[in-house]
């Protein structure tokens, strides 16, 4: 039976945009359901991933680039190629509520009511199992007791290796630089890889790392904005640099002719693919995936920026006294750590942290206390009950909290949000009690270490939410992992003794922010740097570090060398040594940063936006959103056009927030049920009861517990599945009537075939897609699906065949089959009848009912034939075979350059992967020389210069 075009004419429009979705996603269906902004490095890192069907990553972009949002992506994504799946989190205990926020909010984890996804504190082993994904945040932190002599922290390392090595897939996140962390990068690459890496010492890879430094030099100095002159030696280095390597010498050819040329755009071309090819070849280890903080990258993935802190004044003459009681301290601890290196660094680390509290009387008594139970010089000792004594009457609450609230209120205004450092848990909620009297206690809030995690969590989701004046008072336990972004003003009251630790708590504010948000202002009460050693460490953080100007992040280990090295020079020289500590600080971070930026130009990733990178293809269809908002609507709404699924609409989910209902009530008739099979309603819908969704990201962004109707979602994956596997609107039958039509009543078939490469379709046991379902057993194979859809975007092909089998081709015939379907009376003259089971007659006398079966199958063979030679497809399937041949050849290349510098182990697994490479390979060739059609729907069109009556 044929039904009426109109259902038919709403369907079409909406998979073909389901198509394109996923032809620009490249099938990851995640990145455009997750209610996230989408930047080209974590899109680009998501799809490097989810194309491998060997998915061990390390993600290591720097801090504040994203690396959350990356994992986020791929945990959806394997969610919704397995709804079945057991996810472990493995996290700081500091980082569980952030991460269970961020995955129900932007990534949904709640929609897979079948799945399994546990998050565990990194401190509790026990709560740790094997998982088909296993995630490790801040992996650094285990991968280091890997070396460690407390057996409790050794075994607890051997835990996360067991639970590595029996899961299938694993992720680890970790901005830690391999430089001077050799221990602790070896042990993740151990994990990453334990075939490779299991006979490697950390001395070998720090001599690899030391072998490296020369190229990353070079190939720092390869840009394509020097001078001719300069670039041509820069290209005579690079070669040199590389003289097995047959894919540079050609690119180092072919990039000196463009300059000679003085051809700007193919030198920056060649240019990018030369840096692209060294990446990918020589960095440390394949599936390490790093993304840096560049001029490029700011462009698209703004950060708010640093800003040197402004004084804030505070009158006090506890700063005096502590002051002179911290320089008798510091010449008797000299005196006695005198010609013993390793107690003059304790001295000054300890000089350091009494700087740190020195703002809280009780803290530096405390910290004074401590310090004279240990073995010391008498002198020593007696220096430190004087600061117990001197510090004894101060009043912290007079002196330091009272009047740093009100010099507080007199520079914020009346919407500005403030996060305040203290350095201690009593001083930041003494001074929260201040400001309560100043903003009311539903704006202040505290986030300190004697408060649970479930407290600081709601605290911080509170300031977030209020949207005037308020203050959120901290200790060092807001210091890392929090975003704070949203906050308009930092405070530090004190400034902690380690440019580590300070650099974590600038770290939380200094992140990416959306286009048009604002900077964020910053005040420090310190002291001067010739009266105080809390204003002369502010100096040398200032001048030295530079730490207010550029992140040090990723200097890690040369920072705490530099900070150890401050206050040596602190304790030595006193208030006079602060122009010599930050010379000497300054030295040694431009050595520091010169070797970490050598290292890093191989390791990080060269992410290109150009027309057919993944980014690029997704960022055109959301600047479309629109349409398939009007698409989807249309088909899905009770009220939308006719022929319509019969959903019912709720609120105004096109253009804000709203919803489809399964069940709903018309007004003044019965409930009405979609046009849907009660079966499929059951299981795919009404779980679904009540969602509240969106098609404008924006919306999904700003709003919680939000779906983002886009390929991925469960209930557009739902109307979509249904679309593509119900009878439905899939064979129509129309009698166009059109009175001016000047020819014979014409009978025409049309067929839209889905288009698409399917590497797993196995058509004959010679085709060599048989192998690669035989070597993928065991690893994800969806990975390969991805790929195809990245080499050949899916497409639906509508072709009008005659009822002998022959391509319609009369220009005029098609013009009359292209206006929508419309009843006679309605738009235009004439009109179309839907050829139900009575006016099916007037078809029958065109063609005779017993004929009708062969002559459509008649016309279907041919059309299939007609759409493979078809210009359109066959342009398609030649471009999809070049970039199928080019992405082999240089997946090959890079394996094989790799496999010539390597031996053992990691040689049988490069062969390993070579071999397997060369079986995709094969079998994307098949699969895109020869995509697959799938009849999508059908249809007969009349046309007819007469109406047919009843």
């Amino acid at each position: 039976m044929l039904e009426s075009p109109m259902l038919a004419e709403l369907r079409l429009p909406f998979l073909r945009s389901i198509l394109r979705q996923r032809s620009a996603a490249h099938g990851m269906r995640a990145v455009l359901s997750s209610c996230i902004e989408l930047h080209a490095h974590q899109v680009e890192t998501a799809w490097r991933v989810l194309q491998d069907p060997v998915q061990r990553y390390l993600l290591a972009d720097e801090v504040g680039l994203g690396k959350t949002i990356e994992a986020g992506i791929v945990i959806r994504q394997m969610l919704l190629d397995n709804p079945t799946l057991r996810v472990q989190l493995i996290l700081p205990p500091f980082l569980v509520d952030q991460w269970q926020r961020e995955l129900t909010q932007k990534f949904r984890v709640q929609d897979f009511t079948r799945a399994h996804v546990r998050l565990s504190r990194d401190d509790e082993p026990a709560e740790w199992d094997a998982a088909d994904l296993v995630v490790v945040d801040e992996a650094h932190n285990l991968a280091r007791m890997s070396v460690s002599k407390d057996p409790d922290l050794a075994l607890r390392f051997q835990r996360l290796r067991e639970i590595a090595l029996a899961s299938p897939r694993l992720l680890m996140l970790s901005a830690t630089p391999a430089l001077h962390n050799e221990d602790a990068f070896l042990a993740m690459l151990k994990l990453l890889d334990p075939a490779v890496y299991a006979d490697t010492t950390a001395g070998e890879l720090r001599s690899r790392l030391e072998a490296r430094a020369g190229l990353g030099r070079v190939f720092l100095g390869l840009q394509p904005s020097l001078p001719g002159v300069l670039l041509k030696g820069r290209l005579t280095e690079i070669e040199a640099s590389f003289p097995d390597d047959a894919e540079v010498r050609d690119l180092v050819a072919r990039a000196r002719e463009s300059v000679a040329t003085q051809d700007r755009d193919e030198t920056a071309s060649l240019i990018q693919a030369l840096r692209t090819h060294i990446a990918e070849v020589y960095r440390v280890h394949r599936r390490m995936l790093r993304t840096r903080r560049t001029t490029a990258l700011e462009g698209t993935y703004r950060v708010s920026g640093r800003r040197a802190p402004e004084p804030l004044p505070l009158e006090s003459t506890l700063r005096d006294d502590v002051a002179e009681a911290l320089d008798r301290w510091r010449e008797q601890a000299l005196a006695s750590a005198e010609g013993n290196p390793a107690a003059m660094t304790l001295a000054g680390r300890a000089f350091a942290e009494a700087a740190a509290v020195s703002l809280d009387p009780s803290a530096l008594q405390k910290w004074a206390l401590e310090r004279a139970a240990a073995p010391l010089a008498a002198d020593e000792i007696a220096a430190l009950k004087r600061i117990v004594q001197d510090v004894a009457y101060a009043d912290r609450r007079a002196t330091v909290s009272r009047p740093f609230a009100d010099a507080l209120s007199e520079v914020m205004t009346s919407n500005e949000r403030a996060v305040v450092f203290c350095p201690t848990a009593e001083m930041a909620t003494e001074l929260a009690e201040e400001l309560k009297d100043l903003f009311g206690a539903k704006s202040v809030f505290c986030h300190v270490t004697t408060q649970s995690s479930q407290e600081n969590d709601r605290s911080v989701r509170s300031f977030e939410a209020i949207h005037n004046a308020a203050v959120m008072v901290a200790d060092s336990s807001a210091e890392e992992g929090r975003n704070l972004q949203f906050a308009d003003v930092l405070v530090h009251l004190g400034l902690p003794g380690s440019a580590n630790r300070l650099e974590q708590r600038i770290g939380r504010c200094d992140r990416w922010s959306p286009e048009g948000s604002g900077g964020w202002r910053s005040y420090v009460v310190s002291g001067h740097a010739d009266d105080a050693y809390s204003g002369a460490w502010e100096r040398i953080l200032t001048d030295g570090f530079g730490i207010f100007d550029n992140s040090v992040a990723s200097l890690q280990q040369a920072v705490d060398n530099a900070t150890d090295e401050a206050w040596h020079i602190l304790l030595q020289m006193g208030l006079d040594g602060v122009p010599s500590a930050v010379a000497r600080v300054r030295e040694m971070l431009d050595a520091e940063i010169e070797r970490v930026r050598e290292q890093d130009a191989l390791d990080s990733l060269e992410t290109s936006v150009d027309e057919r990178s993944v980014y690029a293809r997704i960022a055109d269809v959301e600047s479309d959103a629109s349409t398939f908002a009007n698409v989807s609507d249309n088909l899905l709404a009770a009220n939308g056009a006719a022929g319509n699924l019969r959903f019912e609409r709720r609120g105004h989910p096109a253009t804000g927030l709203g919803g489809y209902e399964s069940l709903g009530r018309l007004p003044g008739k019965q409930a009405q049920i979609p046009l849907i099979p009660a079966s499929r309603l059951v299981r795919d819908f009404l779980p679904l009861k009540d969602h509240v969704g969106t098609f404008v990201r924006e919306f999904a962004l700003s709003s919680e517990d939000v779906h983002l109707y886009r390929y991925g979602d469960p209930f557009i994956d739902a109307v979509s599945d249904f679309l593509w596997h119900d009878d439905r609107g899939r064979a129509f039958g129309m009698w166009r009537w059109m009175p001016e039509w000047p020819r014979e009543d014409t009978p025409l078939y049309r067929f839209d075939y889905a288009v698409e490469a399917n590497p797993l379709d196995v058509p004959s046991s010679r085709d060599p897609r048989g192998e690669l379902v035989t070597v993928s057993a065991g690893i994800d194979q969806p990975a390969f699906t991805r790929r195809a859809d990245g080499i050949f975007p899916p497409i639906i092909v509508s072709v009008w065949m005659t009822a002998s089998a022959q391509e319609l081709t009369a220009r005029t015939h098609l013009d009359a089959l292209d206006a929508p379907y419309a009843k006679p009376g309605t738009t235009r003259a004439g009109g179309d009848y839907s050829l139900n089971r009575v006016r099916i007659q007037h078809a029958y006398d065109l063609i005779p009912a017993q004929h009708w079966g062969e002559s459509w199958r008649s016309a279907e063979r041919a059309a299939q034939h007609l759409v493979r030679s078809r210009e359109d497809v066959r342009s398609a399937v030649e471009r999809a075979s070049a970039i199928a041949d080019r992405d082999a050849a240089t997946r090959l290349s890079q394996l094989r350059l790799r496999a010539m510098r390597t031996t053992g182990s990691e040689l049988v697994r490069l062969q390993e992967e070579l071999h397997r490479e060369e079986v995709i390979a094969r079998a994307m060739s098949a699969a895109v020389t020869a995509p697959s059609l799938r009849l999508d729907s059908t249809g007969l069109v009349v046309l007819s210069g007469r109406a047919l009556t009843s």
